[in-house]
């Protein structure tokens, strides 16, 4: 008698799934390269800590604000050409950004970006009704490992860019992007119109849906901002912060890759917690606790910078999809729009933060405004311990978003 596959297992299996999961590391990995590329732009076209913070926060923005779009056009028109479009595109679009001279690569990253915004929508619409369908309906979990994929590509995305850019210098680009090509070409065959159809994965709606609870909304949506304010400080300043310190960029794109990493654990850590503990008092001991390792990770030396990286990225990760979840529960006859703005809210603010922060840094240093962050995750544990309802919130799918 042959076992019976795992879940996780059965979905990896969908060639459907595959595909989709495959395409979200691989768009990831090339979101993971920015900071990179621009640590390594900054000395030959003399970029300011400024300049880096916008070009981050127009990067950002292109590809978080972008997604509506592309998920309206992916509803009314192809989702295939969306998701496989936006792939092929990002590649292409960064194999550019390798080979082009002056500032030209700058405008070719934040054109990739457009490509993350087209794939987000229909590949997590795509992952949730594969687990809909074959996983008896828990769309929940199956959007999990698709998540899991993306985090595992932000996670990956500055080390291999760190090592490559140490070794080819920017025409390392091409090394990821050409192999981020056949990737979008596969999910463009598993999307074909001959593979077997789904059934649409809208949100189920309750008939005697509880009302809105909008106070609540407004509070998940400004924690997330300054949980990612801190992230996003972190992932696009500490490459820069390190390279002026004479690190090379293979240290410190596996210092930024520890911190993501950190994140993507933390995250389902702090699930998991939250429904022991309850998730008002996960988030606020995670983001007061994140406090001490932001604080003394900038100036830490050795081992000890990989250490408070990882217990940084951890602490700060864990209130990530409780957020996600509460702002669900906050308008609970439309958790996926609840998702989607709330995680397009949350890096739009995060890349706002980060811009603010760039130009404090010109005045003051990277340094200390990478400590900074300390403040930022204490003032979201203050807002969280004063104003998060105490009763735990139930969790739902999250449908939107990564």
């Amino acid at each position: 008698m042959q076992p019976v596959p795992s879940k996780p297992l059965r979905l990896l299996r969908q060639p459907l799934f595959l595909a989709v999961s495959l395409s979200h590391f691989a768009v990831d990995v090339l979101n993971g390269h920015t900071s990179i590329v621009l640590a390594v732009l900054s000395t030959p076209l003399g970029l300011s800590n400024a300049i880096i913070g916008l070009i981050a926060m127009i990067y950002s923005v292109a590809g978080s604000v972008s997604q509506p779009v592309f998920g309206w056009l992916s509803d009314r028109y192809s989702a295939r050409w969306a998701a496989a479009g936006g792939v092929v595109w990002m590649a292409a679009c960064f194999a550019l950004a390798a080979v082009t001279p002056g500032y030209w690569p700058i405008v070719c990253l934040i054109l990739g970006s457009l490509g993350s915004g087209a794939f987000h929508p229909p590949g997590t619409m795509k992952a949730a009704q594969v687990g809909k369908q074959h996983m008896a309906g828990q769309m929940a979990t199956a959007a999990s490992i698709f998540f899991l994929f993306g985090q595992g590509g932000l996670s990956l995305g500055p080390a291999i860019g760190g090592v490559i850019m140490d070794t080819l210098g920017l025409r390392g680009l091409l090394v990821p992007a050409g192999l981020t090509i056949p990737i979008g070409l596969f999910t463009a065959w598993a999307m074909r119109p001959s593979a077997p159809v789904l059934a649409a994965s809208g949100g189920e709606k309750s008939a005697a849906a509880p009302p809105p609870d909008l106070s609540l909304f407004w509070v998940v949506m400004l924690l997330a901002a300054l949980r990612v304010w801190a992230q996003s400080v972190t992932t696009t300043f500490a490459p820069k912060h390190f390279h002026d310190l004479g690190l090379a960029p293979t240290i410190y794109g596996a210092i930024v890759a520890l911190f993501m990493g950190g994140s993507a654990i933390g995250g389902v850590i702090g699930a998991l917690f939250s429904e022991r503990w309850g998730q008002r008092r996960t988030i606020v001991l995670a983001q007061a606790l994140s406090a001490l390792p932001f604080f003394f990770f900038p100036a830490a030396n050795g081992i000890w910078i990989y250490l408070l990286a990882v217990l940084a990225g951890f602490l700060n990760g864990a209130p990530h999809s409780i957020l996600v979840t509460a702002a669900q529960r906050s308008l609970p006859s439309r958790a996926a729009l609840a998702s989607g703005i709330v995680l397009g809210f949350m890096f739009t603010a995060g890349t706002i933060g980060t811009y603010v922060s760039g130009i404090v840094a010109d005045r003051i240093g990277l340094g200390y405004v990478l400590q900074a962050n300390a403040l930022v995750v204490l003032l979201a544990a203050l807002i969280s311990l004063w104003l998060m309802p105490r009763p735990a919130l139930r969790p739902s799918v999250v449908e939107a978003g990564d």
